[in-house]
């Protein structure tokens, strides 16, 4: 009988170790942005348009015909930060209008913000 008693008592502490255990570790959501441009252009101006909605600063010449002025296009884009806060909806999409310079060699770009969001879009 005192075998029994033994046993039944050491399954009930492996089983209530693991469910203590087992309770701490819960998947954090992770946080991550997508940057999404409206337009279709090159590559390479579309890179740095995203780069400068990310914050990173672009140091390079700007196009010697720009002396007298940026030949301008406008664009729209939108950067949904996905699981940004924890109760629904979770996800925040901000629009920005931009403002850059077509020529190639040059890297104009002027951005306002249109619309700041909460939007459902993940779980």
């Amino acid at each position: 009988m005192r075998k029994i008693l033994l046993r039944s008592l050491a399954v009930l502490m492996i089983a209530c170790t693991f469910v203590l255990t087992g309770g701490g570790f819960v998947a954090k959501d992770e946080v991550y942005t997508e940057i999404v441009v409206c337009d279709k252009f090159d590559s390479e101006k579309t890179q740095l348009i995203i780069d400068t909605i990310n914050g990173e600063e672009i140091i390079s010449p700007r196009s010697i015909l720009c002396i007298f002025g940026h030949s301008l296009a406008q664009t729209t884009i939108r950067e949904t930060t996905h699981r940004y806060w924890t109760t629904a909806p979770r996800c925040r999409q901000i629009t920005y209008r931009v403002n850059y310079c077509t020529r190639s060699s040059c890297n104009y770009i002027t951005y306002t913000t249109i619309a700041d969001e909460r939007i459902r879009c993940c779980s």
